[in-house]
């Protein structure tokens, strides 16, 4: 069994969010941008160095707003998201990702969203985030 740690970004723009849409040859996985944490880093540091690898975006954290769990066979990633505002720069997606949309939580995008997100955003006031 195995445990990670991972950290999330919910990047606004105006009203919108930004969404990626994951790599995957088997089905569809539409989430937030982020990743795992590497020895050594902060989770503050860990979110704006895969923001970067991930989307080619500079963004900063402006509040950790939640935590999220995922549970798959034999692994668990528990993390948390962080509110992050970009700086500049073009979304230019890495390798691990094929797509991606700014969307607000009324476009129906918002249902491709992975659950594990969906569950946890459900519960936010939107308004004191954009």
């Amino acid at each position: 069994m195995k445990i990670t740690f991972a950290v999330k970004a919910l990047i606004m723009k105006d009203d919108r969010f930004l969404m990626v849409r994951r790599n995957h040859p088997d089905r569809e996985i539409w989430e937030l941008p982020g990743g795992h944490l590497e020895f050594g880093e902060t989770a503050e540091k860990t979110v704006v160095r895969e923001i970067l690898e991930e989307t080619g975006l500079s963004a900063r954290p402006v509040k950790l707003l939640d935590t999220w769990d995922s549970f798959l066979p034999d692994w668990q990633i528990t993390g948390v998201i962080y509110l992050c505002r970009p700086e500049d720069g073009e979304v230019r997606l890495s390798d691990e990702h094929t797509d991606f949309r700014w969307i607000s939580r009324k476009d129906e995008d918002y249902a491709l969203l992975h659950p594990v997100f969906q569950e946890r955003m459900e519960r936010w006031d939107w308004e004191s985030l954009i």
